[in-house]
């Protein structure tokens, strides 16, 4: 059982780095805001959970507790999946700022940090998009997760046009994880880390997970079968 344990938090911290790793590192090749970036962090996240599958390949805290509300993860692995995912998360982004810090002007965008400069009734609108595109996302997650290769495809995908959707409003997080280590990893760069609006990236995604909780039982057209 403890071997069984720590395997999973194992894959949940390396799936976590590596698709923050490869996201980035697609970032800083190809730029922000554009087609390919998208299908970039799609790629990243879809490689990711095929690969890192051992933990229920989650790879972000959001789906931890969205899985956990609906009854298919227990309460009491949550807090360790999701410091595995921080962790993972952390790595991932100061492996990307050691290899591309020397090639990028910009540490924010070689990391793909997701940041905002929202302020007053922007905020607003910074937290519905994280919160609907996390919605869309968890919905997705909740009808194909145990669905083995299909639920990696669907997941990545999934994400990676939310990315699209909302990237020019907050860089298109919908995981805490990718967030937190970004900025994490430009303080400790010391290249200028914007601590004041990262509560965006943690209660817009909130909201979205507790509304797809809400509302997949009434879209769904019945539960599906993990088996």
């Amino acid at each position: 059982m403890r071997n069984t344990a720590v395997g999973s938090l194992a894959s949940e911290a390396l799936g976590t780095l590596f698709f923050v790793f490869l996201g980035a590192g697609a970032v800083a090749a190809l730029g922000t805001g554009n087609l390919g970036t998208g299908l970039a962090w799609a790629l990243a996240l879809i490689v990711a959970v095929w690969v890192f599958s051992a933990g229920g390949g989650h790879l972000n805290p959001f789906v931890t507790i969205g899985l956990a509300l609906r009854g298919k993860f227990g309460w009491m692995s949550v807090p360790g999946h999701v410091i595995a995912q921080l962790v993972g998360g952390l790595v991932g982004a100061l492996l990307a700022w050691w290899l591309y810090s020397a090639g990028i002007g910009d540490l924010a965008s070689g990391l793909a940090a997701t940041q905002t400069a929202a302020e007053g009734s922007d905020i607003i609108g910074a937290l519905a998009a994280e919160a609907l595109a996390t919605l869309v996302l968890l919905l997705v997650v909740f009808r194909l997760i145990g669905s083995g290769a299909l639920y990696g495809l669907g997941y990545g995908l999934t994400y990676g046009a939310g990315v699209l959707a909302i990237g020019l409003l907050t860089g298109g997080s919908m995981n805490f994880a990718r967030t937190l280590g970004a900025e994490l990893t430009m303080t400790i760069a010391d290249a200028g880390p914007d601590w004041g609006n990262i509560w965006i990236y943690l209660v817009g995604p909130l909201v979205g997970v507790v509304l797809a909780w809400l509302l997949y039982p009434m879209v769904s057209g019945g539960e599906k079968s993990d088996s």
